[in-house]
């Protein structure tokens, strides 16, 4: 009871809370959560969410998310119980990723490239998953970064922990290329291509779990790319800027002595093969949010490809 109310000031008026306090506050909050026989589990996490930008100060911020993770993640039987932790944890992930999102990717990001063990890196990318379906927005920011980690954890050294994730890491790139136009996965060669907010594209090969080379053509934010079905095009699109440019993403013989640089696109220099213009007017103008469900790529023939911009369509010869 003395928790219940104290955490409770505490997280509406911490500047009246004495530091010593809130550092007792915030162990008890701790030693509550990871305590699996404790009847207040279910109010450590409601308070973790209440409050966790008040205890990150007083007490390890990391070990918090991660048992929380485990929580959100947990579906044995053995810990389903009356207090229905599960669905309570996964709502207090949820607003710490909106409230606190610089350090909740950095330890999801933590998760996945260093986990305690094959199990723990499996659950944190269940969580991943999760948080795509729920709050897209959130990790959009941090995209490039997230799926960087993904990637890695696919290394084909570590036979055992690829095979270990690949269902998990499989569902993730499903749901990333579903959710967000700027990512796109080529399956017959394994091509992970991501765009970023800085204009670039990073292309992946997840058969080796590396990154291959860097696309950069535009200076503004990407908002959708696609591959074209045979995998030799790839396409990428700046409402900013008014553009979409044409990129050689197959392999040549030439890849072959160059490794790590980006194909050659046909003439000198690391400009894209095709720059198009377009002009739509104030439909290009729209928020984050609207990107995601307003801007998309369909290819209607192998070197024709169709872009949708609200109710703009443009079609461009490839």
């Amino acid at each position: 009871m003395a928790l219940f109310v104290c955490g409770y000031i505490a997280a509406e008026k911490y500047s009246l809370i004495s530091t010593s306090a809130l550092t007792d506050i915030s162990k008890s909050i701790a030693i509550y959560l990871h305590d699996e026989k404790s009847m207040h589990r279910v109010l450590a996490i409601d308070l973790c969410s209440r409050g966790y930008h008040i205890w990150q100060h007083y007490v390890d911020a990391i070990e918090i998310l991660r048992a929380l993770f485990t929580l959100a993640t947990s579906s044995r039987k053995e810990s389903i119980s009356t207090q229905n932790v599960g669905p309570q944890a996964r709502l207090a992930v949820l607003h710490i990723a909106a409230s606190n999102t610089p350090l909740f990717m950095t330890t999801l990001g933590l998760d996945i490239l260093h986990p305690r063990n094959v199990d723990h890196r499996k659950s944190t990318m269940q969580l991943v998953a999760f948080l795509i379906r729920k709050r897209p927005l959130v990790l959009y920011p941090n995209l490039p970064r997230l799926m960087e980690a993904v990637v890695k954890s696919l290394d084909p050294n570590s036979t055992a922990s690829r095979e270990a994730v690949l269902d998990a890491a499989t569902e993730i790139l499903g749901h990333v290329v579903k959710t967000f136009p700027t990512v796109d996965f080529y399956m017959p060669n394994q091509r992970l291509a991501v765009g970023t907010s800085e204009g670039a594209i990073v292309m992946y090969d997840l058969k080796t779990a590396t990154r291959l080379y860097v696309l950069e053509g535009h200076k503004k934010r990407i908002a959708a790319c696609s591959f074209s079905p045979d995998g030799r095009r790839l396409v990428t699109v700046s409402l900013e800027e008014g553009a979409v440019l044409v990129w050689k993403v197959g392999s040549s013989f030439a890849s072959f002595f160059t490794p790590g640089a980006p194909p050659r696109q046909g003439h000198g220099g690391s400009d894209p093969f095709k720059t198009l213009a377009f002009n739509v007017g104030d439909a290009a103008t729209m928020s984050i949010a609207a990107a995601l469900e307003c801007v998309r790529f369909e290819w209607i023939a192998e070197r024709s490809v169709r872009l949708t911009i609200r109710e703009n369509i443009l079609t461009f010869s490839t």
